[in-house]
């Protein structure tokens, strides 16, 4: 039940009460659970095999009945299948004829651990089945009785709800798919019936996932310029869904997606998207951690990202986390505000002139920042595997990254996430580290440990933490919690801890950064489109070279 679309976010007291009254079905191949124009009692739950619906070609309902009453009875088998029900009955199962057989036309296949069928005919008494479901070779399914089913939801409101919070989702995913495949249609007729066809442009279908409102607003006015050129017409259509395996379907009709830092885009979905004839993944940021490569490759679609768009803006933003935890400002802002103008020690920083500063990863946005940092006065030091001429030449020093740890009095964080950097700041490091230590990390949220940082907090170790990334942000970063629980300790723990300054991932988001990504995107998209680079050949690729 958990693994199913319809029950995956159902209460336990539901999951509860549908569990006592599944029972188990072992079919073997042509097995059949629900014959064509039957009512139908009840609905069923995949554990393993496949079902294939069939209908039946025949000319009339009494033809249908004489192949219905065709099918072979399983008598001798019953002691195969398990007990159902406190009186420990067998459930008896009929076979597919080959009369049955020779006149259906298949019609789809079920499969996947999950996979629910039946279950809305089954809210209502006599509804008719559409077609036959029987096994395709050995199958493993779970029967679920319809007045049983309704019994069980129309006894407690919460299990009412959380079936009509089931149906509301699936309604609204496929009304989104079917929207989608029937403007499809619409464009295609609507581009076959241009009489001059060297002189229409390419058209290129685009769904923005995450899509808040700055999105909304920056790429409209660009892409309306963009599509005065004849070369290519881009028509991008907005969501503030992620992208997930279940949304993924909200993008059949379109040619390209358009993704941001916390869209899964992982094996399920882009199997999903490869299905729809999605081929162009366009990240409208640099990182692409949340892309499974090997899965995109696969399905050969092509991954272009944003490989810059303001590093200063990034490296300011360090600074501006810096300033604001060694000098209170916050702290200082909302006491002025309550007219309370008094200092005391809880407002005292520290000068950062003579201050030992350590950044570790010297990237384009570090070199930025060591740049800024030299301004300081500060005494530099770097850590990272490729040593920047650059930074050695304005004075930094590199040195190892337990160096970094016992020497700075400030720690920016500014490496990628990546298997040999995640958890950079972890329990067993907390003893090297400076007492009293500012961190920075407006990189990735994977690089710290958030338990190990609390406990650098609560002892004293770590002075002052400024953030702009959260290691489990994906949930909550974007999106408007106000009026919700938080669920997760750790992010409130943070939240509540007045040593503690955290952004919502805003370091990018400056005028001049958001304009290079919407420029670039655009440009990833048309040079897919009407050069034709794919894959490695397009100059923004992400995917890896294999080995």
């Amino acid at each position: 039940l958990q693994d199913t679309s319809w029950f995956n976010q159902a209460s336990e007291s539901l999951l509860t009460a549908l569990s006592q009254i599944m029972e188990p079905i072992e079919a073997e191949d042509g097995d059949i659970l629900v014959h064509e124009g039957e009512d139908i009692r009840n609905f069923f739950v995949m554990e393993s095999g496949v079902l294939a619906r069939t209908k039946m070609s025949v000319d009339s309902a009494q033809q249908a009945a004489a192949v219905q009453a065709s099918t072979i009875g399983d008598d001798a088998d019953d002691a195969k299948q398990p007990a159902i029900g406190g009186g420990g009955a067998k459930i008896k199962l009929q076979r597919q004829s080959v009369q049955l057989k020779q006149v259906s036309v298949p019609v789809d296949e079920l499969f996947g651990r999950g996979r629910v069928t039946g279950l809305l005919h089954a809210m209502e008494q006599d509804a008719k089945a559409f077609a036959t479901v029987a096994a395709q070779g050995s199958a493993k399914v779970w029967r679920i009785d319809g007045a049983h089913f309704r019994k069980v939801i129309s006894e407690s409101p919460q299990h009412a709800l959380d079936v009509l919070q089931a149906m509301a989702h699936e309604l609204r995913v496929g009304s989104k798919s079917l929207r989608g495949l029937i403007q499809k249609q619409r464009h295609k007729k609507k581009s076959g019936s241009s009489g001059d066809e060297s002189n229409a442009s390419k058209v290129c279908r685009v769904l923005c996932y995450d899509a808040t409102s700055w999105v909304v607003e920056s790429f409209k006015p660009a892409l309306a310029a963009l599509n005065k050129d004849n070369a290519l017409e881009i028509e991008m259509e907005f969501t503030t869904e992620r992208l997930s395996p279940s949304s993924a379907t909200f993008a059949a009709g379109y040619d390209a997606v358009c993704l941001f830092v916390n869209d899964d885009a992982g094996a399920d979905a882009l199997q999903t998207l490869s299905i729809l004839g999605v081929h162009l993944i366009c990240m409208r940021c640099a990182g692409f951690d949340r892309v499974d490569m090997k899965a995109a490759k696969a399905f050969g679609m092509t991954v272009a990202r944003v490989p810059a768009y303001s590093p200063y803006a990034v490296a300011e933003m360090a600074i501006t986390l810096l300033m604001s935890v060694n000098r209170k400002i916050i702290k200082a802002s909302n006491r002025v505000k309550m007219a309370n103008f008094t200092l005391d020690q809880g407002l005292m920083g520290v000068d950062i002139y003579g201050k030992t500063v350590a950044v570790m990863g010297t990237g384009k946005i570090g070199r930025i920042l060591c740049n800024i940092i030299k301004g300081f006065g500060a005494n530099l030091i770097c850590f990272d595997v490729f040593e920047s001429e650059s930074v050695k030449a304005i004075g930094g020093t590199y040195v190892s990254k337990e160096e970094c740890f016992r020497q700075a009095d400030v720690l920016f964080l500014m490496m990628p996430l990546l298997p040999a950097t995640r958890h950079t700041i972890n329990e067993e490091i907390l003893p090297q580290l400076k007492k009293g230590v500012i961190l920075i990390n407006t990189a990735r949220g994977g690089l710290v440990d958030t338990k190990a940082l609390l406990k650098g907090l609560r002892s004293g170790v770590i002075g002052g933490v400024g953030m702009d990334v959260y290691e489990n942000e994906a949930e909550y970063f974007f999106q408007d919690w106000s009026a919700m629980t938080i669920q997760d300790t750790d992010l409130e723990s943070l939240l509540g801890n007045p040593r503690v300054l955290l952004t919502a991932h805003q370091a990018f988001f400056t005028k001049e950064a958001v304009e290079k990504i919407v420029a670039t995107t655009i440009d990833n998209i048309r040079d897919y489109s009407v050069k034709g680079l794919r894959g490695q050949a397009h100059p923004n690729n992400c995917i890896p070279v294999s080995k």
